[in-house]
C-alpha cells in the first residue's frame, strides 16, 4: 500500500443560546372588572398566592373565579400562565387559547401561549404567537428575543439578528440578546460584528463563561489560534467544569500545533463528561499527531461504540490503523467512513486496491 498524507477531523460543538430569565407571567397583577364580586376576590386571591410562590393555590383560585365567571378572559390568561410555571403545558395551551377566545385584543395570552408552545419545541406555533403579540403592539424584549431564539434554530440568521437587535433597543442591557446576536452574526460570518456583541455580553456580565466560549470560537476561526486559547482560558476560569470549553481549547491548541496541549484538554473534557463523543474523537485525532496509535484506536473506538455512524471517527481510526499497518483494518474502516458519507475516506479507498 502506497504511504499518503493523513487527514484528521475534528468536530467542535459550540454552544449557541444563553438562558433568559421567564417574564413575569401575569400581563398586570391588578384588578380587572369581573361581573360579580366573588370572581374578582378569587382572582386578586390568585394574584397574591402566584405572586407568593404558591402555584399550586394561584392555579386553585383562578379556577374559582371562572367558576363564578366563565367568561373572565384574563382568569383563564393567568390560569394557564400559572400552568406554565408548573409545566403543564397542554392545559396551559388550552386555556390562554380560551383567553384568547374571548378577548382577541390580549397581547399577552398569545405570547404566554407562544412561550408555551416553545417549551413544547412546536416552533412553528410559538412563532406565530409571538408574531401576533408583536403585532398587537406588546413592547417585551423577551418577546423578540424568543422570536430571534427560533429564527435561529430555523438558520434564519438575518431575522434573528433582527429581532435580538429590537430586543436590545427596549432593553439596552440585554446581555443575552447581545450573545445570541454574537451567534448568529458568526454564523454569517461577520466575525468583526460577533467578536463587538460577545465583547458587549462580557462588559455587561463579566462571568458570562458561554461568552467567553464563544469568543473563543470567533477567534478561532479567524484563525487567531493564541488568543482563542485565551478566551476559552477564561471561559473555564469562569466554570471550570465546562467540558465543551476544555475541548474547544484542545481544538484551537490543536490547531496551534500544541498536540500535547490538546491531549491534556481533551482527557480533561472526557474527565468532566465521560461520554462527551467529540472529545474522544479528538483526543484520538491528537494522539496520532504524538504518534500514540494504539491509544489513539482505543479513543476512537469508544467514540464508534457510542456512536456506530460517526463516520469522521471511523476515519481516524482508519488513519491510525493504518500507521500500524493493520491495512485491512484502515480499509475497513475508510470503507465504512465512506458509507457514512465521509468524502475524504472515499479518497483513501484507491490505497486498498493497490494492496
Amino acid at each position: 500500500m502506497k504511504r499518503h498524507l493523513l487527514i484528521f477531523l475534528l468536530f467542535i460543538p459550540i454552544t449557541i443560546f444563553s438562558q433568559v430569565e421567564e417574564p413575569q407571567l401575569f400581563d398586570d397583577p391588578t384588578l380587572v372588572a369581573a361581573k360579580n364580586q366573588e370572581a374578582e376576590l378569587a382572582y386578586n386571591k390568585g394574584i397574591r398566592q402566584f405572586n407568593a410562590g404558591d402555584l399550586e393555590g394561584a392555579v386553585a383560585s383562578f379556577k374559582t373565579a371562572l367558576e363564578h365567571d366563565n367568561k373572565f378572559a384574563k382568569a383563564y390568561l393567568n390560569l394557564g400562565s400559572t400552568q406554565i410555571k408548573l409545566n403543564i403545558l397542554d392545559e396551559a395551551i388550552a386555556n390562554l387559547t380560551k383567553a384568547i377566545e374571548i378577548d382577541s385584543a390580549l397581547a399577552f395570552a398569545y405570547y404566554n401561549r407562544g412561550r408555551a408552545f416553545d417549551l413544547q419545541d412546536n416552533l412553528v406555533e410559538a412563532h406565530k404567537d409571538y408574531s401576533k403579540a408583536i403585532e398587537l403592539k406588546l413592547e417585551n424584549p423577551n418577546l423578540y428575543y424568543y422570536r430571534g431564539v427560533i429564527d435561529f434554530k430555523n438558520k434564519e440568521y438575518d431575522g434573528a439578528i433582527s429581532d435580538f437587535t429590537l430586543a436590545i433597543n427596549i432593553n439596552p442591557e440585554f446581555t443575552y440578546a447581545y450573545h445570541d446576536r454574537g451567534s448568529a452574526r458568526r454564523l454569517i460570518e461577520n466575525y468583526d460584528a460577533a467578536i463587538e456583541d460577545y465583547n458587549k455580553a462580557i462588559q455587561l456580565d463579566p462571568h458570562m463563561s458561554i461568552a467567553y466560549n464563544n469568543l473563543g470560537s470567533v477567534k478561532r476561526a479567524k484563525g487567531d489560534y493564541k488568543e482563542a486559547i485565551e478566551e476559552y482560558s477564561l471561559a473555564i476560569k469562569m466554570d471550570s467544569t465546562m467540558y465543551m470549553a476544555f475541548n474547544n481549547r484542545g481544538f484551537a491548541r490543536y490547531k496551534d500545533n500544541d498536540y500535547e496541549g490538546a491531549v491534556k484538554d481533551y482527557k480533561k473534557a472526557i474527565e468532566i463528561k465521560d461520554d462527551y463523543l467529540y472529545a474522544y474523537n479528538n483526543l484520538g485525532s491528537a494522539l496520532i499527531k504524538l504518534g500514540e496509535y494504539q491509544e489513539a484506536i482505543t479513543n476512537l473506538s469508544t467514540a464508534i461504540k457510542m456512536d456506530p455512524k460517526y463516520g469522521i471517527a471511523y476515519m481516524n481510526r482508519g488513519n491510525a490503523r493504518e500507521m500500524l499497518k493493520d491495512f485491512d483494518g484502515a480499509c475497513a474502516d475508510w470503507g465504512k467512513a465512506s458509507e457514512l458519507g465521509i468524502e475524504q475516506a472515499k479518497n483513501f479507498m484507491i490505497y486498498c486496491n493497490e494492496k
